[in-house]
């Protein structure tokens, strides 16, 4: 009977997802993930993860904006009735290296980007100066737990893209863009959502396998369902449909001539899984994976729940 080679098979990840944390939404001790939110200050990998070139490996971000600008003019466009004398102020909360910032630009919006990382946003302001978009955007040091350089009510909209799977308290986040958004502003977003699909198809495929992020760039137990979202960001003053929250999927032009040299190496330690073959994503029906949302800022806001897990519990009910 023919086997794998056990040395490969011991460079195969894990089917199993590990266990969950208690309650995602509540304030994580930092550090308590296996993910590494400082790769980005490596000037290599910023520089890499938001090429402009969308054939790089891990220019995987740029294949995003295919289905999630189109998304966020869509809700901007439609929520905040801006008219064209007033094309409104707009944050992205960890801009990265500015490809969602720069699409938004080219639209019309007036982009502020705020990230930790100070080689990411060498690579915004590059990208920013190469498309002619310097204009209309500004990149600068910030943390999505401490928005306190911008006044209470300053932007329209708040933009958080391929960020909430990254933090450890999201009501600290979720207060910031509460507080800088004026009444009636909008938060759009993307993130991963917390189900086995996501844990084959995010972490064991393309992290683990395929090598499309860098090792611990995700770590399964951060990602965020839904319905948990959607209490966080009620319980903080936010007007929030479910419904209107979509998935996003990428399309694939796969290479069977790569896939097939790889299988014949099998037997041998010189497998690589090839490649993740992706093209641009789409918007689909299902938020298995990975989806897209958006919360308006209401007039009023009650007071947080003291206990955030019971109050969960409880949404989950009813």
């Amino acid at each position: 009977m023919w086997r794998l080679p056990s040395r490969l098979v011991s460079r195969l990840p894990r089917l199993v997802p590990p266990l969950e944390f208690p309650c995602r939404i509540d304030r994580l001790p930092e550090g308590c993930a296996e993910l590494d939110n400082d790769l980005y200050r490596d000037p290599a990998t910023a520089t890499s993860s938001h090429a402009d070139d969308r054939t790089r490996q891990l220019a995987t971000l740029q294949l995003l904006n295919s289905a999630r600008i189109p998304y966020f003019d869509r809700v901007w466009t439609q929520q905040l009735r801006l008219s064209p004398e007033r094309a409104g102020s707009f944050l992205e909360v960890g801009c990265g290296g500015g490809v969602a910032s720069c699409a938004l630009a080219a639209l019309g919006y007036n982009m502020t980007g705020v990230d930790p990382a100070e080689a990411s946003l060498d690579a915004a302001r590059a990208h920013a100066r190469r498309l002619g978009l310097s204009h209309s955007t500004l990149f600068a040091t910030g943390s999505a737990y401490d928005l306190s350089s911008f006044p209470a009510d300053s932007f329209d909209g708040v933009l958080m893209a391929d960020v909430l799977e990254h933090l450890y308290d999201l009501p600290a986040a979720v207060d910031q863009v509460w507080r800088v958004l004026r009444p009636g502003g909008v938060l759009v977003f993307d993130t991963v959502n917390r189900t086995y699909a996501s844990y084959l198809l995010a972490i064991v495929v393309a992290q683990e396998l395929a090598g499309a992020v860098p090792p611990r760039t995700h770590d399964w137990r951060m990602f965020v369902k839904p319905h948990e979202l959607s209490f966080l960001l009620q319980s903080r003053g936010f007007l929030v449909d479910s419904s209107q929250f979509r998935g996003m999927a990428p399309t694939l032009a796969p290479s069977p001539a790569a896939l097939v040299a790889q299988l014949r190496k099998l037997r041998t330690l010189d497998f690589e899984f090839p490649g993740l073959p992706l093209s641009d994503y789409v918007e689909v029906p299902s938020l298995e994976v990975q989806y897209l949302g958006w919360a308006a800022k209401g007039n009023s806001r009650a007071a947080a729940p003291d206990d955030l897990a019971r109050g969960l519990r409880a949404f989950e009910r009813s």
